[in-house]
């Protein structure tokens, strides 16, 4: 088995790749990258038992394939030589089955590959009709909600996206029961699915699409979803269980609107937030009067205290209130809007505040505040 390719096209593949290496394992092999050699092109292939990735390349001027094979390369030290060396070209040769060599420029580096029959087999082949999304825009979904997954597999089913579509919409939903992120977007076809999707799978998927508009195909079969980008298949298994119904945490009536610009708001939150930290309660606190303005704050039993008025874009009538949120569950939030200026629909010292853009009502984020007054 040998081939040379052109170092940052490698880089940039087993970059990619390796998102599906597993970190902790009792399996050895599954760190590392299967490499397939047919005669007119390459296969890196990585699993986890949760997530498989696989990357082809055709043979090109920079991809000159000269003996077939295969192996298991170990997987973060050849990222790590591919990384390092300053040629142009990487030659690969393995000899004998188990011993890998490793060329570019003046290095000379030697691996032991895996065992190749340890290495699982995953089918990447898929019957079903793809949902088409953009590229850009998938990315962009997987960012505005992902982080609102929960993070314990307490209640497993919440450490994953709901993908729920009909009548040529799709929502996207995220909740970890203390906040909630749910993203509308328009499908060109008219499916109906209702799939819990992992998080984590989705957000390694985020790193490797590109903000282009290459078509993703999304299949759904089998328990699992298929992402195909370009020349790369991602897939992971879906969740089981039913996603909690999330339409009655939103309030029906609203106390008033306050509307802010989102950078201001994050730059005030982020500096209300160095005191916030230090009593390990992560709290910050708004206060709204009659004005067009209001008082945002933090204090430290041990260190002191913190309060910062910023203006806001709407003035307020017959108002008189606080309440109070988490800083990292706010700050996610409003990070995950692109829009200028977001508004605040509040119901209630303790009940759920609705944040949306003004200018775009795709993206809906919840927040339940902290009893503190």
């Amino acid at each position: 088995m040998k081939f040379t390719i052109d170092r940052d096209l490698l880089l940039t593949t087993i970059s990619n790749v390796s998102r599906g290496l597993s970190q902790k394992t009792p399996m050895p092999v599954l760190t590392g990258i299967q490499i397939d050699v047919k005669e007119d092109k390459i296969t890196f292939v990585t699993t986890n038992k949760e997530i498989a990735i696989k990357i082809e390349l055709e043979k090109s001027d920079k991809v000159k394939l000269y003996d077939e094979g295969s192996c298991v390369v170990p997987g973060k030290y050849f990222i790590d030589i591919v990384r390092k060396v300053e040629g142009k070209e990487v030659e690969f040769t393995l000899f004998e089955e188990s011993t890998i060599q490793i060329i570019s420029d003046r290095s000379d580096f030697t691996l032991i590959a895996y065992d190749k029959t340890n290495f699982p087999t995953t089918n990447f082949n898929v019957t079903t009709e793809p949902i088409l999304f953009d590229s850009k825009e998938l990315k962009q979904i997987i960012r505005q909600t992902s982080f609102a997954c929960a993070t314990s597999e307490t209640r497993i089913v919440l450490t994953s996206l709901n993908f729920k579509a009909q009548n040529g919409t799709l929502e996207i939903t995220a909740t970890d029961s203390f906040r909630l992120a749910k993203k509308t977007s328009k499908l060109d076809e008219t499916v109906d699915i209702l799939v819990n999707v992992p998080s984590k799978a989705l957000e390694e998927l985020g790193k490797i699409l590109e903000d282009d508009s290459t078509f993703v195909k999304m299949y759904l079969e089998n328990s699992k979803a298929v992402f195909e980008y370009k020349n790369i298949i991602f897939i992971t298994r879906l969740v089981e269980g039913n996603y909690p119904n999330t339409s009655s945490l939103f309030p029906k009536e609203t106390l008033f609107e306050a509307v802010f610009n989102r950078i201001e708001l994050v730059n005030a939150v982020d500096r209300a937030s160095l005191f916030s930290n230090l009593d390990n309660l992560n709290i910050v606190k708004f206060y709204f009067s009659n004005s067009n303005k209001v008082e945002i704050s933090s204090n430290s039993s041990e260190i002191g205290k913190v309060v910062e008025d910023i203006n806001l874009l709407n003035t307020l009538d017959n108002v008189d209130f606080q309440i109070a949120f988490s800083t990292k569950y706010i700050l996610d939030a409003l990070k995950s809007f692109d829009s200028d200026r977001i508004s605040f629909s509040f119901t209630g010292e303790i009940k759920p505040t609705i944040i949306k853009s003004v200018d775009d009502d795709s993206l809906v984020q919840l927040l339940l505040p902290v009893r503190v007054f």
